[in-house]
């Protein structure tokens, strides 16, 4: 019986690297699409994998979320561990929303964008601003977890 739920287990935690992966592998290629120039359908294609591997891999995460928002209602634990990484998964899931809501509505309104300026410098796209945003603190992610990504389990 053991056997079985290691078995089990272990397919799970391949599932979830794989969804790991795949997030990493689509956003740089949502990324690269921008890069080389390719069509806007293809960044955009590419953006709607990434969003839905996020969807994936919250479901993946749905008890440990749970967990995390517990964290949130206690204030004298937010600066704890679990608290931080409360407000880490917060601040991702935020940057998240805000790519996809920006990206959707650039695509909606087509050349002419949504676009900020600061002081003097060149206005840049909302959906830039919050790619780049969100790529930083992608980085940061995944390199404070990167030892622990390959056996994570599912919670």
């Amino acid at each position: 019986m053991t056997e079985l739920f290691s078995q089990n287990a272990d397919a799970i935690q391949e599932s979830r690297w794989f969804v790991h992966l795949w997030l990493m592998v689509s956003f740089v290629a949502s990324l690269l699409t921008l890069l080389i120039k390719t069509s806007i359908g293809a960044h955009a294609l590419l953006g709607l994998v990434f969003a839905g591997l996020v969807i994936v891999h919250l479901v993946q995460r749905k008890k440990r979320i749970r967990g995390l928002l517990r964290q949130l209602q206690n204030v004298t634990r937010w600066g704890r561990r679990g608290g931080r990484l409360a407000w880490s998964d917060v601040i991702l899931t935020f940057l998240f929303v805000n790519v996809t809501v920006s990206g959707i509505a650039d695509y909606i309104i087509g050349n002419r964008g949504v676009f900020i300026t600061v002081g003097f410098v060149r206005p840049i796209r909302w959906h830039a601003v919050s790619a780049i945003l969100l790529l930083l603190y992608l980085v940061v992610h995944v390199a404070r977890r990167a030892t622990r990504l390959k056996g994570s389990r599912v919670n």
